[in-house]
């Protein structure tokens, strides 16, 4: 039996893949992947059942791009590569990243509030794919991010050390993005205008590299030390 083949024609909007995106990420948040049916996002969506196979594939294939539209991934992956580059020293590529990475997101209002929905669904249940596609995604940019703070702390990038103070930065960036409404009404003031999140960064920044530096000391005076210890000592 041949497959039937959707053509693209001028009639299809520009916006149709978008629409698609955004609907599966509220399926598949209400449902988890393995209820969630392409019926049902073309419904929401308000699209022809075919546009999801012409657009996608399959289920698995439109869950790994709702994977990746949801989570950024590329776009943060491009934050930290431009950081990189622009920047000899990995103290201000950090603060580079994180002005860059909390101003995108706090631009996707719309978007974040189903990436998270997503999240917390699959966190609670997770399915294969949704294990897959994390690791496809978002590794390489953890692993960049880790690479950035393991510099400015001067130890490796899989150090136990390096790991918590990463994650410490991305829990604040997180903080700011994912607790919005309540912040909102906690402090009715911050409404995360394009001011108020250049300050935020600044501040997660600051605190941020106010610590990984003190660290860096202790750290190069440890080692300062054990060299001292080693070496023998001259004779008088």
């Amino acid at each position: 039996m041949k497959t039937k083949v959707v053509h693209r024609t001028a009639s299809v909007p520009e916006d149709t893949r978008d629409k698609l995106l955004r609907a599966a990420i509220q399926v598949f948040s209400e449902h988890g992947y393995e209820r969630a049916t392409v019926r049902e996002i073309s419904r929401v969506a308000g699209t022809n059942l075919a546009l999801v196979k012409y657009h996608f594939g399959d289920k698995l294939e439109l869950f790994r791009e709702v994977v990746r539209y949801a989570s950024d991934a590329d776009a943060k992956m491009a934050v930290l590569t431009q950081a990189l580059k622009e920047n000899a020293d990995p103290s201000e590529a950090l603060r580079q990243i994180i002005h860059g990475t909390l101003q995108r997101l706090t631009a996707r209002r719309e978007q974040t509030g189903l990436q998270l929905r997503l999240m917390l669904k699959e966190i609670a249940n997770p399915s294969n794919a949704w294990i897959v596609e994390i690791e496809s995604a978002l590794r390489p940019t953890y692993d960049q991010f880790r690479m950035v703070v393991g510099r400015v702390l001067g130890l490796p990038m899989d150090d136990t050390k390096t790991r918590l103070c990463t994650h410490s930065i991305m829990g604040q960036i997180a903080h700011y993005v994912h607790a919005r409404p309540i912040l909102s009404r906690l402090w009715p003031a911050m409404q995360m205008s394009p001011a108020q999140v250049e300050m935020i960064a600044d501040h997660i920044a600051d605190f941020s590299l106010a610590y990984l530096q003190a660290e860096r000391d202790v750290t190069s005076a440890r080692s300062a030390k054990k060299v001292q210890k080693k070496s023998p000592r001259k004779r008088t």
